[in-house]
């Protein structure tokens, strides 16, 4: 038996292939090829589909030959160009598909055409509007537990605070250790009801400004940080820090949040000493705080992320558990990443991502010290 030439068994494999539309569009946007993904995304049989145009799969159907021309001359100026939007199939209906268009030339440069594949990516589009809509019900949720819960907090505390003033010393110890129990843990859930809020509505931040010097947003930060800082004899010095685009009010959170837990989780026996740096690594920057504190065990590197997940009581460390939370969904929201590296007792460092889309550092940015450290 002789074995089919390779050029034939492709050809065979690509016109059976069922996952994938595949074909051939000549540089005049007519249909010069078919192959059965045709068929199963878009319902077209050989004979219905070859010697049209192309523009009977694009929509809206009003400007479906507007928008076929322009994704060829796209793909003749550059070679190759990809797209994901809805298309029509042969009934009328549409799909939401991923495009994948290249130029196709001879051995001396000259156009020949165009090979295109579509993948059906409708299953995908519906699972994320879904989650979308999900999510936005459970931020408006969030926003509107959160302002009606403190309200009666506050009231819970108020009067417990009242009868602390009024009745110290005349009630017996155990009432007044009940009244500041009262007291604490209204704060404590205050606190973690304003955690939650800035949690759910990090995504609904879209505001973005065109660029941001984040040296300026780690100055602010620690501006706000000031009395801590102050109060700790903390040293926080920094590199030069690029200026990308970002939403302004994260990074100041961010940047307090990450130098806050540096400050909290110190030494006893030692000023906290943090460093922020940043570098260039392929097409984002790595923005790195490092500090001399207490460190952790690496095993809890990725659980130190989640949600309410605590190394520590709160009666050693005060929170919420909520803050590094806070800090990775800012940063997943500017398309970065954030990790960290830690040793028990030999201090942690924090790094988060961000696109290059900026300008680099310029001049060296003196260490942060005076009023901010000793």
């Amino acid at each position: 038996m002789n074995a089919l030439p390779v050029d034939d068994l492709y050809r065979i494999q690509v016109r059976q292939l069922r996952d994938y539309a595949m074909f051939l569009i000549d540089v005049n946007g007519m249909l010069c090829s078919w192959n059965e993904g045709v068929e199963q995304l878009l319902g077209y049989s050989e004979d219905e589909w070859l010697g049209k145009h192309a523009s009977l799969i694009f929509t809206p159907a009003e400007r479906a030959v507007e928008v076929c021309q322009s994704e060829m001359q796209n793909t003749r100026d550059h070679g190759s160009s990809t797209d994901i939007r809805w298309h029509r199939r042969k009934d009328g209906s549409e799909f939401f598909a991923h495009g994948f268009m290249n130029s196709v030339r001879n051995d001396s440069g000259a156009l020949m055409g165009y090979s295109k594949v579509l993948s059906d990516e409708t299953a995908r589009k519906q699972l994320q509007d879904s989650l979308t809509e999900s999510n936005a019900a459970l931020e408006q949720f969030a926003y509107v537990a959160s302002h009606d819960m403190q309200e009666p907090l506050r009231t819970m505390s108020a009067y417990a605070q009242l009868l602390i003033k009024r009745y110290a010393g005349k009630l017996d110890p155990d009432a007044d250790a009940f009244l500041s129990f009262i007291v604490g843990g209204s704060a404590r859930m205050s606190a973690l009801i304003r955690d939650l809020l800035t949690f759910a509505q990090i995504t609904t931040e879209t505001e973005r400004p065109s660029s941001i010097a984040l040296d300026e947003d780690l100055e602010t930060a620690l501006t706000n940080l000031t009395e801590t800082v102050v109060e700790t004899g903390a040293i926080i010095t920094h590199d030069p820090l690029p200026t990308i685009p970002a939403d302004r009010g994260q990074m100041i959170r961010l940047f307090q949040n990450l130098v806050g837990n540096a400050i909290k989780y110190r030494k006893p026996a030692e000023p906290p000493v943090i460093h922020i740096t940043a570098r260039q690594q392929g097409p984002e920057w790595v923005i790195s705080v490092q500090d001399n504190g207490i460190g952790f065990n690496p095993k809890y590197a990725s659980t130190i992320f989640q949600p309410f997940k605590r190394l520590h009581t709160n009666d050693t460390y005060p929170g919420t558990g909520v803050g590094l939370a806070i800090c990775r969904r800012i940063v997943d929201a500017h398309g970065g990443r954030l990790w960290a590296e830690s040793e028990p007792g030999k201090g942690s460092t924090f790094h988060f991502t961000l696109p290059l889309e900026g300008k680099p550092p310029g001049h060296y940015t003196a260490p942060v010290t005076g009023s901010l450290g000793p």
